[in-house]
């Protein structure tokens, strides 16, 4: 049986790296992959997926109405590997669908993606994959002080932390990778 990894993490952990890395491995195998990123995704590229690191690979875009018809690719091809980027933005519906090919035509499904939102809160794509995934990894990266980083903060264009709002958010630099103890307090960086 074939099954579906979430891969996921803080920003800037390297998840997109990741992702790149392991079709790197898989191509040099001589075993095709697909390559998929949420179609909300348009902060570096409309069809790439883009690492910080510079590496950039196209990819073919999903959500709820490309979903079927990426499934019916998959049915018609011979992929070792589906590696989809960017999944907290997926609707449950669309990973379940996924989800559903995985088991029918065998391929492995690696999700790679955010946790939770700069609020604290899950997004509807990772808690889907935290119910349903047979195997979970998180990549880990470090707060300004230190310790492992687990939250996102949002930092607002005056310079103060977003604690509410839209968890869809398309950002950068804006976004900093802090450990839970500096996520509650909002502190980016040292006094």
């Amino acid at each position: 049986m074939s099954k579906i990894y979430f891969i996921y993490a803080v920003m800037n952990a390297g998840k997109s790296t990741e992702l790149l890395q392991i079709d790197h491995n898989y191509l040099s195998n001589n075993l095709p992959t697909l390559l998929l990123k949420s179609s909300f995704d348009t902060r570096f590229s409309d069809v790439e997926i883009t690492s910080r690191l510079g590496l950039r690979k196209k990819a073919m875009l999903l959500d709820d109405d490309s979903v079927d018809a990426i499934i019916e690719h998959i049915k018609q091809s011979n992929y070792a590997c589906v590696l989809i980027d960017e999944t907290h933005f997926l609707t449950k519906n669309t990973i379940l669908k996924l989800s559903d090919a995985c088991d029918e035509y065998g391929v492995p499904m690696m999700f790679f993606g955010l946790k939770t939102d700069y609020m604290g809160h899950l997004f509807e794509g990772s808690k889907t994959l935290l119910e349903i995934a047979d195997n979970f990894r998180e990549l880990k990266t470090v707060c300004w002080c230190g310790r492992k980083a687990t939250m996102n903060l949002l930092e607002g264009q005056d310079g103060q932390i977003v604690k509410s709002g839209n968890s869809f958010r398309l950002g950068d630099s804006e976004f900093h990778s802090v450990c839970r103890k500096h996520w509650k307090e909002g502190k980016i960086k040292a006094d």
